[in-house]
């Protein structure tokens, strides 16, 4: 049992310290405070007269600090803001209970509003389940809206979504993402374990950095599955899209999670970048994708 013990343990070091994902993390240097309703990590003002605010939005049972010190190069040219979603990391709301997609704009509204912002100019990136908040708050706010950038966007047509996800979950994760019982079972017991939690989290995901894996606790069930259905599993991507900005969709070519036939459909006018080798978390595996996205929008176009 010991040599089963030790063996285990190594295997799960050398897992964790060959990760690329481990090697290329690291925390954002951004001090965190609270606007309205969120928490942020806010680079801060640059000092340039209308500075353009670029907005970050992590996926389900995620933070914002899953984006981590890489995007902090953002910051050279523009404000960067990184949010914790309504219901979600430091922004967990024990009390609340709604959590669509209403919500999670109006509290990104009021937050801009807070650090008055309300009036700047915004690029907007989301990974996966934030693509439903971040093309439907560019929509109610086009006129400053600048573009959206989509990282493995979670696009299904309407009621073909759960059948689609369950899929390419398997079982274990029908049973704990999908199924409501099983899932609210294992989502009481981690908010009243959330420490514990978030260990066990990090034990059995040895390819993420522990800061992130482990902080995927930090939710309730009604943020967890509020923002699952509003966001994902029932969302009308046909009612956002085409959109009425510029949008760009970045997708990993061994992404699961998506119907590819169905963006093509309704992507109109959008920019869909094919990653080649790249899987649900392109935004970690390859985070200069944003960054050459916003420099080629920056050089003068003749």
């Amino acid at each position: 049992m010991a040599a089963l013990m030790v063996a285990s343990v190594a295997l799960w070091q050398f897992a964790h310290r060959t990760s690329t994902l481990v090697r290329r993390w690291s925390p954002s240097s951004f001090p965190r405070h609270t606007a309205g309703s969120l928490s942020i990590r806010d680079s801060g003002p640059t000092g340039r007269p209308n500075e353009e605010v670029v907005i970050l939005l992590h996926g389900l049972a995620a933070t914002g600090d899953y984006f981590g010190a890489f995007y902090d190069g953002l910051s050279r040219r523009r404000r960067v803001l990184i949010f914790d979603l309504l219901g979600f990391g430091h922004s967990l709301d024990e009390h609340r209970n709604d959590f669509g997609v209403d919500a999670h704009v109006d509290a990104i509204d009021h937050a801009l509003e807070a650090l008055a912002l309300h009036e700047s100019n915004v690029v907007v990136a989301a990974h996966s389940m934030s693509s439903a908040v971040a093309l439907t708050w560019a929509d109610r706010n086009r006129h400053r809206t600048r573009k959206v950038f989509l990282w493995a966007p979670p696009i299904y047509p309407v009621d073909a979504a759960e059948r689609a996800i369950g899929k390419e979950y398997g079982l274990m994760g029908r049973l704990f993402a999908l199924n409501t019982k099983w899932a609210e079972r294992a989502c009481r017991i981690n908010c009243a374990h959330r420490q514990l939690s978030g260990r066990m989290m990090a034990l059995v995901a040895p390819r993420w950095p522990a800061a992130i894996s482990s902080a995927a606790s930090r939710h309730t069930w009604e943020a967890y599955h509020g923002s699952l259905r509003s966001l994902i599993l029932d969302f009308d991507w046909a009612g956002v899209l085409p959109a009425s900005v510029p949008v760009t969709i970045f997708r990993g070519t061994h992404d699961g999670i998506g119907d590819p036939a169905y963006i093509a459909k309704v992507a109109g006018g959008a920019v869909v970048v094919n990653v080649p080798g790249a899987d649900h978390h392109v935004a970690l595996e390859q985070p200069g994708l944003l960054f050459d996205a916003l420099d080629a929008d920056d050089r003068p176009h003749h």
